[in-house]
Parts: C-alpha cells; sequence; structure tokens
C-alpha cells in the first residue's frame, strides 16, 4: 500500500500516513470550505489500510493547530477506524503534541475520544 501525503494547505491539514512504518501524522489547521471532498479519500484510505492484516502497533500523532466542527466530524470518522482495529488488536497509541497544557483545541480533542478506547497521550512542547 501506498503512502498517503496530502501537503497541508492555509485552511486543510497536512497528511502523512505510513503504512510500511504504521505511523500516521496530521498537522496544521483543517477548515476546508468542502470537508466531505478534503476527507472522505482519507477515510476512503484509512478504511483500506485496515482491511488488510495489520499486526505491529501503529501509531498517530496529531501536530493541529485548529479544526472546524465539520472537520471534527471526518476526525472522529477516522478515529473510528482506528478503535475497530485497535478492539481486535490493542495496538493503536494516540499521541496528541501541544504547546499549551490547557488549551480548547485539546479540550475539544478529548471530547472526540472520550467515547472511543484507544490510548492516547499528550506530548507538551515548548
Amino acid at each position: 500500500m501506498q503512502k498517503l501525503i496530502i501537503t497541508p494547505t492555509k485552511s486543510t491539514f497536512g497528511i502523512n500516513f505510513d503504512p510500511a512504518k504504521n505511523v500516521f501524522e496530521i498537522t496544521g489547521n483543517s477548515f476546508p470550505p468542502n470537508a466531505m471532498e478534503f476527507y472522505e479519500p482519507i477515510v476512503d484510505w484509512v478504511r483500506n489500510y485496515f482491511s488488510g492484516e495489520v499486526k505491529d502497533p501503529v501509531t498517530i500523532n496529531f501536530k493541529v493547530n485548529y479544526y472546524n466542527t465539520s472537520s471534527s466530524k471526518y476526525i472522529f470518522k477516522i478515529l473510528e477506524l482506528f478503535h475497530e482495529h485497535n478492539l481486535k488488536t490493542r495496538n493503536v497509541k494516540i499521541k496528541w503534541y501541544s504547546h499549551e497544557t490547557e488549551d480548547e483545541l485539546y479540550e475539544d480533542w478529548r471530547s472526540l475520544i472520550q467515547d472511543l478506547d484507544l490510548p492516547h497521550e499528550f506530548v507538551y512542547q515548548e
């Protein structure tokens, strides 16, 4: 399976999903004019990735500055796919990188994952 690399823009995340290393990185901002157009190919790629046999640990790194409500719905869809995989394998880990220890974005993200059984870690960056 090929890497999924999407160069960040002013209004869309940078995506670097590397199936060979099982490392998935999401960076930047997300407030695309058409969230479905931006996110559906990403959701499809992740769904296809997990349709194969993935046994090694999988890490998702979030290094984001901002996302809007429509983006959060798709982020949740993507996380649901990781959650389904994690129920079978218990090998998914999420890392949330931030410069702030108590920011609104972090709280929004925590509310996204509260119903999903996904191990996660907050990484404070100075």
